[in-house]
């Protein structure tokens, strides 16, 4: 009997150290996501000031398409093992949580971002259009290698279109030199390294307490898996705003729903067709994300400022958003 005893509390104590591990693993990757972040928003206005390019432009071709490496690396794997439903789900599901958590916690510390550009306001309608692209292409029966190679011209055309309106932001008129542009640049890459290692090393983590304290795997995955493959636009947006480069935060967000719905999709389409999903299966994310969409359309285009009221509301439809994902999963469950 006293075996038995003397194997519960190794046990116990072996539990309670893995949790302390775990806890500090999540506070070192905290401090290096943002200090990382810190140095990529210095070096995205760095980059801009060399290349005369308004920082909204910057962050949304290169911030837009670096945040969206975690989705493309989910994207290529899942063709390659013959599953591209789940990079169609991780792409679609990253959308909601851009438009809602991550834009929306910036916004609430900066104390509201206003959208003072006409051209902003336009991008951000087209961006709407570029999020359901996805689903009408899914009304023919799959998204085919045809319709990867069109979502990826798409992309292209819109970063094109994007490089064309750089004459309607303003510049930042104190440039730099090349030297000083090319030592950015590498702190730029990286810090990009240090904030997909950072997200890894707090995503683990994070799902390692989760574990230790018995919460349900189902939780873990709607929660810190899929708010993990957001940190990096999350730690940007937080940085962009104690720095006061809240263009950042725009720009970022609607580059990586573009970034998603086309280059994401349109890769692992070509590497793998995406059959068509059953309607109960995406009904909640087409609603939900429909209903974020118009909250951002209306704060941008009705009085041209994204306010902290609208941010708490996108924030309640992000919760939602985990709540329902979990009761049809429990349903799921139950009729099995």
């Amino acid at each position: 009997m006293s075996r038995i005893h003397f194997l519960l509390q190794f046990w116990y104590l072996y539990k309670v150290v893995d949790l302390l591990i775990n806890i500090g693993l999540l506070a070192i990757g905290a401090v290096i996501l943002v200090k990382s972040a810190t140095l990529l928003v210095t070096a995205i206005s760095s980059i801009s000031r060399y290349l005369k390019l308004s920082e909204f432009t910057t962050a949304f071709i290169i911030m837009g398409v670096i945040t969206s490496i975690p989705e493309l690396a989910v994207g290529i794997s899942s063709g390659l093992e013959g599953n591209p439903t789940l990079a169609l789900g991780t792409a679609l599901g990253s959308n909601i949580t851009d438009l809602t958590l991550v834009i929306a916690i910036p916004i609430i510390l900066a104390g509201g971002i206003r959208v003072r550009s006409l051209i902003t306001r336009k991008d951000a309608l087209l961006m709407s259009v570029y999020a359901f692209i996805p689903f009408a292409m899914l009304f023919d029966g799959s998204i085919s290698r045809l319709d990867g190679v069109v979502l990826i011209i798409f992309y292209g055309l819109y970063i094109v279109r994007l490089a064309s309106q750089r004459t309607y932001f303003s510049k930042h008129e104190n440039h730099i030199k090349k030297h000083e542009a090319i030592k950015q640049l590498i702190i730029f890459v990286l810090a990009v390294i240090a904030l997909f290692a950072s997200s890894e090393l707090v995503v683990n983590a994070s799902a390692g307490i989760a574990i230790d304290l018995n919460i349900p795997i189902i939780l873990v995955g709607l929660v810190v898996v899929s708010t993990g493959t957001s940190l990096p636009e999350l730690a940007h947006g937080l940085k962009a705003v104690s720095t006061h480069h809240n263009r950042q935060i725009l720009g970022d967000v609607m580059g990586s729903v573009v970034a998603n719905s086309s280059l994401v999709i349109g890769v692992t389409a070509i590497i793998s067709p995406i059959p068509a999903l059953n309607f109960d299966e995406v009904v909640i994310t087409i609603l939900i994300l429909a209903l974020v969409i118009m909250m951002f359309i209306f704060g941008v285009y009705n009085d041209k400022h994204l306010t902290i009221k609208e941010a708490l509301i996108l924030l309640s439809i992000y919760i939602f958003f985990l709540l329902s994902e979990f009761a049809v999963e429990f349903i799921h469950l139950a009729m099995k």
